[in-house]
């Protein structure tokens, strides 16, 4: 760390050109993410004025299917029954994810952002493997159980946002899907098993709270001519809320259940049951957790805020040959699907990684 320090020190007569060189276009950008997220807040107020919804959808961009889109455009909801994909959990069973540290690894994070990761039990047996492939800018992966050869399920962004502003304020959708005819370390996609999505907005100071859901099957997720994407409250079994920004960490609680959200210091949330939403304590809250990720390796947080805006060529080496992000899962309370709770700590380093490259390449002033 000391000797990145330095390095970033000694760099600052090099990139301080470059950023009065762009100092007007970068105020311009900070200025469509204000105003894309000043536009969402309307929208959540007045959800059917056209007005609204065209300038969001504006600036939003167009977006890159990653999927048949008549799943997103019409949000059509698939019942399928809840397939385990890998063991339950028992409380007190720890989990470290790590990426992968291969040749193959490096140069696939150099040139495209790929990310590999290996689940392992705490004591070093190899569980779980999730394998991108070089061209996959985050968006696919081979999910496989330790010890065989062959993927079992594929866990893939459902689309994208072209415009990288709208990484700010757009929602994330991954799939969880079946593995079809599985050969030569890949397969051809079956059934939608599962829905990823993290929230456009995360919960406390500037949103830092990022907020994930799952849901069975496709979820009911629907894309609005505007952009929103809305799910079925009903199919969703999984909630996660992260560690806010004062901590500078990306720590994670995990919770079971149909949490609609969790208020506060999280002494209180609101549930969905039968149709309705109902608030709950602290108490009630508790027993629906059921792990918690500590992040005890990779890129600190503080990376993303705004004051590195001069050194972000630098800063993306170092993300890219230094740092290789490390979860601790602990689980507890209720058993849990451990590969279903494992895909949605993937999708949640791939986003944030994904998002970080964003922010630092596009939007000096972002905080995440």
């Amino acid at each position: 760390m000391v000797r990145i320090v330095g390095l970033l020190v000694s760099a600052v007569p090099v990139f301080g050109a470059r950023v009065a060189v762009h100092q007007h276009s970068e105020a311009y950008e900070q200025e469509q993410v204000s105003r894309g997220l000043e536009l969402l807040e309307q929208l959540k107020e007045n959800p059917e004025d056209v007005d609204l919804q065209n300038e969001y959808a504006e600036l939003l961009g167009d977006v890159e299917f990653n999927e048949n889109r008549v799943f997103l455009q019409t949000g059509v909801k698939i019942e399928q029954e809840p397939v385990q994909l890998g063991q339950m959990s028992s409380p007190g069973s720890v989990m470290i994810m790590a990426e992968a540290t291969g040749i193959s690894e490096a140069i696939g994070r150099i040139l495209t952002n790929r990310r590999d990761y290996v689940w392992e039990r705490e004591g070093g047996h190899v569980e779980y493997a999730f394998d991108g492939s070089t061209l996959s800018l985050h968006s696919r992966m081979h999910v496989a159980i330790g010890g065989e050869e062959n993927p079992r399920f594929i866990v893939r962004r459902a689309f994208n946002y072209l415009n990288p502003i709208a990484a700010i304020y757009g929602q994330f959708v991954y799939r969880v899907i079946q593995c079809v005819d599985p050969h030569d370390d890949s397969c051809s996609e079956g059934d939608i098993l599962y829905t990823i999505t993290k929230d456009r907005l995360g919960r406390g100071a500037l949103w830092g709270r990022d907020e994930y859901r799952v849901y069975h099957g496709t979820g009911g997720c629907g894309r609005w001519s505007h952009g929103i994407v809305g799910c079925h409250q009903d199919s969703q079994i999984l909630y996660s809320l992260g560690s806010p920004l004062a901590s500078g960490r990306f720590d994670t609680d995990f919770y079971k259940g149909n949490i609609v959200a969790i208020h506060g210091s999280g002494e209180a949330g609101t549930v969905s049951q039968h149709g309705s939403h109902v608030r709950v304590g602290d108490t009630e809250l508790s027993a629906m957790k059921i792990g918690h990720t500590q992040h005890v390796e990779g890129a600190p947080r503080w990376l993303n805020w705004p004051f590195l805006v001069g050194f972000r060529p630098l800063v993306q080496t170092a993300r890219t040959l230094v740092w290789t992000d490390s979860y601790r899962l602990t689980f507890e309370g209720e058993p849990v699907d451990e590969l279903l709770v494992a895909s949605m700590v993937c999708a949640q380093d791939l986003t944030r990684d994904y998002i970080s490259n964003r922010a630092l390449a596009h939007v000096p002033g972002q905080v995440r």
